[in-house]
């Protein structure tokens, strides 16, 4: 296959999953460039961390890459200049990541090329801030790809959220809607769990520094029950607009001693960061996936996370963790306090568990010929006009896909 990733901003810190997605690709045989429209992320975070991004480590430095300014274009022209580039590299399959600006680009130069797009949903451009165009989107996308199952039935309104935004739910032909989550290579599966202690206990959380993730409810679980575990400690690895807030929060909670936020970190440095947790923690209240979250059920750790993203799929309440509705603050506090109290050897196996069932299904060995084959079959319905492959129960690999 020739793929051309439609991205927003490229290289960006928080797409590692795209960057090792690219690099399978390329090992498989298959042509990838990308086309970067240059866009600032939200709270500014993508140019914060873009100089921590080695492209070099993932094999990419080489790739054919357009970087167009579409701050400073109109909307003709950079369809006019990633249309010139598609054809130059005769690319069969746009994926755009992000169902705004990239979708949208991706849409308009499907209806002028008949290249055929994938659309990947990473969370807020689907339950809180969607495009305009989202319904157009989904019509002309050739696959739908949300990266869970809860992102899936929020866009089709299967589940509704307190706020429902403006263009939510949509139709989706229910044979082009797959989940595509994000993954990690097995070989990160840790050999055994997270070792635990009798002494100290840190809780551990990572992510931005932003009002989405609910991080203040975690500090107001520790500090309640800081009294009563007096090794009990907190850190957030991350780095963001609230970073501030939070230290002052914690110091009025009595937690300075006891609480450290790191800022932002290259993502080789979170992973080492995660392996000194003793528990995991996710407070969000809304994701569409939760990267972070996987990296710690494969580092096995107990899982306390809120009812969003991929999170009903890595837990198994009292085998490896629990899970409590986002801003729930009690049920924080109590589902730590039964961790805590459960002590080491059995954190221990609740964070074995964590590996099993959440290696089990999140792996680049699992996922990644999922997301291969949508793509195969995608090309030759724009081919053929129908997926003439459906039926067929194995991939078919020609000598220049």
């Amino acid at each position: 296959m020739r793929l051309a990733y439609l991205v927003d901003h490229w290289p960006g810190l928080f797409e590692a999953y795209l960057l090792r997605e690219l690099q399978w690709m390329r090992r498989r045989g298959h042509w990838v460039a990308v086309l970067s429209l240059g866009l600032g992320g939200p709270h500014g975070f993508r140019k914060e961390t873009q100089d921590y991004v080695d492209l070099a480590e993932f094999d990419l430095e080489d790739i054919p890459t357009l970087q167009l300014g579409a701050r400073n274009s109109s909307d003709a022209q950079v369809v006019r200049e990633s249309a010139k580039f598609l054809r130059k590299h005769e690319v069969e399959l746009i994926d755009a990541h992000l169902a705004r600006e990239p979708a949208e680009v991706a849409c308009q130069l499907h209806l002028q090329s008949g290249i055929p797009f994938a659309v990947r949903m990473r969370g807020g451009d689907v339950h809180s801030n969607p495009s305009s165009r989202l319904a157009e989107i989904v019509h002309y996308a050739s696959v739908v790809c949300p990266m869970s199952s809860f992102l899936a039935d929020v866009l089709v309104g299967k589940r509704l959220l307190k706020k429902v935004p403006l263009g939510i739910p949509v139709k989706a032909c229910p044979d082009k809607l797959q989940v595509m989550t994000g993954c990690l290579p097995s070989s990160y599966l840790a050999a055994r769990p997270a070792a635990q202690s009798n002494d100290v206990c840190v809780v551990g959380a990572v992510g931005r520094a932003v009002p989405v993730k609910r991080f203040p409810d975690i500090i107001h679980a520790v500090a309640g029950l800081a009294p009563d575990f007096p090794g009990l400690q907190l850190k957030i690895v991350g780095g963001g607009v609230l970073l501030p807030e939070l230290k002052e929060l914690a110091a009025q909670n009595g937690l300075s001693g006891r609480f450290e936020i790191t800022g932002f970190r290259k993502w080789s440095e979170v992973i080492q960061l995660v392996r000194q947790f003793h528990i995991y923690v996710h407070s969000g209240e809304l994701e569409g996936f939760g990267m972070s979250t996987v990296e710690a059920g494969f580092h096995g750790l107990p899982l306390l996370l809120s009812r969003t993203g991929a999170h009903e799929q890595c837990v198994e309440p009292g085998m490896n963790g629990y899970l409590f509705e986002p801003g729930d603050i009690p049920a924080l506090r109590e589902n730590l306090r039964k961790l805590l109290l459960a002590g080491p050897e059995k954190r221990e196996r609740m964070g074995r568990a964590s590996i099993e069932i959440v290696g089990s299904q999140f792996t680049e060995e699992a996922v990644m010929p999922k997301i291969e084959t949508a793509f195969q079959r995608a090309i030759r319905r724009a081919h053929f006009g129908t997926d003439i492959f459906a039926t067929s129960q194995s991939v078919i690999h020609r000598p220049n896909d």
